[in-house]
């Protein structure tokens, strides 16, 4: 996403400084103010996930170049060239054995979560990792009582759920219940009104998601 943003920002600049998008209402330099401001915003980003050393050294030179000329689109043109050549990284969550009867659920739910995470939409990805955590506690529920709480309480919160499941004495295993636990809390501080907004960052998401599929991987 970052890559993407920080191309369209370039390309605006190039056209700007072309000729090609210019009102002749509004000065050139203000034109320029918010797409140059999105490229230092996101140089750095960019850079660093940029596998290839050369490359990232170049891109950061051409924009420190592009700060210091004048000659601004000659850089812009030339950081568009080494941004042409990032291979962008593809994302791919995946579980090694999903059942049958919750299969078109999960496989539904991960390629949401793969594109969400892809986008930098950090919050949906953590609703989506309690959705599959819900599927997976649901199935292991009914697996151990032969009871589906889906069709008998199908309002039931995850909080709930794992009371319950705690209850049966069917969660064990303390790890997995660390795990459900941490996610389930990351969830409730993501999406439900608090005082203080509480944004995940990339990091933190990359680690719930992992812990929900080692999780997902014990239940099934």
């Amino acid at each position: 996403m970052s890559v993407k943003q920080f191309k369209t920002s370039l390309e605006r600049v190039n056209d700007i400084l072309s000729n090609k998008s210019t009102s002749k209402y509004v000065r050139v330099e203000d034109q320029l103010k918010m797409p140059l401001k999105t490229i230092e915003d996101l140089v750095w980003k960019v850079a660093f996930d940029i596998d290839d050393k050369e490359l990232r050294l170049e891109l950061i030179t051409l924009f420190d170049s592009m700060k210091k000329e004048n000659e601004k689109l000659k850089y812009i043109r030339e950081m568009l060239n080494v941004v042409k050549e990032i291979k962008q990284k593809e994302v791919k969550f995946s579980l090694t054995k999903i059942p049958d009867d919750v299969k078109n659920d999960v496989l539904a739910d991960l390629n949401e979560l793969e594109r969400c995470y892809d986008a930098g939409c950090y919050r949906s990805c953590i609703i989506l990792c309690g959705r599959l955590l819900e599927v997976g506690l649901h199935r292991k529920y009914f697996e151990a009582t032969g009871n589906d709480l889906l069709e008998k309480s199908p309002g039931i919160g995850l909080g709930n759920l794992i009371a319950k499941l705690n209850e049966k004495g069917i969660l064990v295993d303390p790890g997995v219940m660390q795990q459900v636990h941490l996610v389930n809390n990351v969830r409730i501080f993501s999406v439900h009104k608090k005082k203080e907004s509480f944004v995940t960052s990339k990091n933190q998401t990359s680690a719930i998601i992992l812990f929900t599929l080692d999780t997902l991987e014990k239940l099934f």
